[in-house]
């Protein structure tokens, strides 16, 4: 059973409804399908059912104009686009067969999307590890605030929920308002949202009882911001590739991601030499590209993505180090420290940022809270920082570009 806003939607209805018997679909277990569509209840259905009979499905966010929808449903490799009507599906070239499962693409800061094939099986075996580590009890809800197309939305807020026999609520409206008023209805529930909403959410002071951020290191600001809120403030990390890898019931510090889930094997660095994470799935060894530590007591710490780190004269500088520090000033409102070569240094620290106070003050801020090594050299101020479509932040495109 679900929710989509103040709907309900028995297993029984899900199974009957019209996107589970689709005349176009006649060997589905051997079809790969595209979904771009607004209809949230018809496309959990079909996604319902693809895993069922173990299809292979694409989900695809419901703002795509169709021509990208359809540039993505051909780099997947689909034989059929779902663009927001099922009954006239877009035919494209047929696809060689796949196992079934769920074909989404990364969302890395470079820009490029990868194609990531993921079989409902290891899926399964995800949300087996997922729910053994899930901290709060078996019956907690969800209220889903962020894409479904999106694995965490998909994955953790809807089919996690539904393997532990809970509910969830997925939510069409992301006005603050009206996602605080559906947590007020649902007051034992665990919030699922990208960590923008949930720091605006903070911001209006309401009691929350329980939420879960995942996506991208929150600036230290935001974090107490939202830990102030919240009676059970938790914590994920993940990669396409492999799915969640961590989880966290009570991070102290936005940097502490959580424990690996316990069928993964993983290998990072330490305090003292971090080093970038490794995750084993069945045989294979996927690098995520970020640099990690772990404790004595299995605990991991987010420190940088590896091409972002900035060398300077041989000493490292996060760049989270330094935004956090610049986000505490009272005149900044938004900021991106990022890196270019150097001459001298080999690498220097950048900064872009929204802010009313002059260069001059934030410089001398700087040399207050800062380590000579970590001061920003160059500095550029805008209206606004650019972000990609996925809502992240290039780093790496600001150092060239810029």
């Amino acid at each position: 059973m679900l929710y989509i806003e103040e709907t309900i939607y028995t297993e029984q209805m899900l199974t009957d409804h019209p996107v589970c018997r689709l005349s176009w679909l006649t060997d589905p277990a051997r079809t790969v399908v595209a979904v771009c569509v607004k209809d949230a209840a018809s496309w959990i259905a079909f996604c319902l059912y693809m895993k069922r009979i173990n299809g292979t499905v694409v989900p695809l966010h419901p703002d795509l104009p169709e021509a990208g929808a359809r540039r993505l449903a051909e780099q997947a490799g689909c034989d059929y686009l779902v663009y927001h009507d099922f009954q006239q599906p877009i035919r494209l070239t047929a696809a060689k067969p796949r196992p079934g499962g769920l074909i989404q693409f990364s969302s890395g800061t470079t820009g490029d999307a990868k194609v990531i094939h993921r079989t409902w099986a290891s899926i399964e075996q995800e949300l087996t590890a997922y729910d053994q580590c899930f901290p709060l009890p078996r019956t907690t809800g969800t209220i889903v605030a962020c894409p479904t197309s999106h694995s965490y939305g998909l994955i953790c807020g809807i089919l996690a929920t539904l393997h532990r026999g809970a509910t969830p609520v997925i939510l069409e409206n992301l006005s603050p308002r009206h996602v605080l008023q559906v947590c007020q209805t649902h007051p034992d529930a665990i919030l699922y949202a990208g960590p923008g909403l949930v720091y605006l959410l903070s911001q209006f002071k309401q009691r929350l009882f329980a939420v879960m951020i995942s996506g991208m290191t929150l600036p230290a600001v935001w974090f107490e911001a939202i830990q102030n809120v919240t009676d059970h403030l938790l914590q994920q990390y993940g990669c396409s590739e492999v799915g969640c890898i961590a989880l966290h019931p009570a991070p102290k510090t936005a940097q502490a991601i959580g424990y690996p889930l316990p069928h993964l094997q993983i290998e990072t660095g330490t305090s003292d030499q971090p080093a970038e994470l490794r995750v084993k799935t069945e045989e294979t060894w996927v690098g995520t590209k970020d640099l990690m530590s772990r404790s004595e007591n299995g605990e991991l710490f987010f420190l940088s993505r590896l091409d972002e780190m900035i060398n300077v004269s041989g000493l490292s500088v996060y760049p989270a180090d330094v935004e956090d520090v610049l986000l505490r000033h009272v005149d900044v409102e938004e900021v991106v420290v990022f890196k270019r070569s150097d001459r001298l240094q080999g690498e220097r620290v950048c900064v872009q940022l929204v802010s009313t106070a002059t260069e001059e003050t934030l410089r001398h801020y700087c040399r207050e809270q800062l380590a000579p090594h970590q001061y920003p050299t160059d500095w550029t101020f805008v209206p606004a920082i650019e972000k990609l479509p996925n809502g992240k932040v290039s780093r790496i495109r600001l150092g060239v570009t810029s």
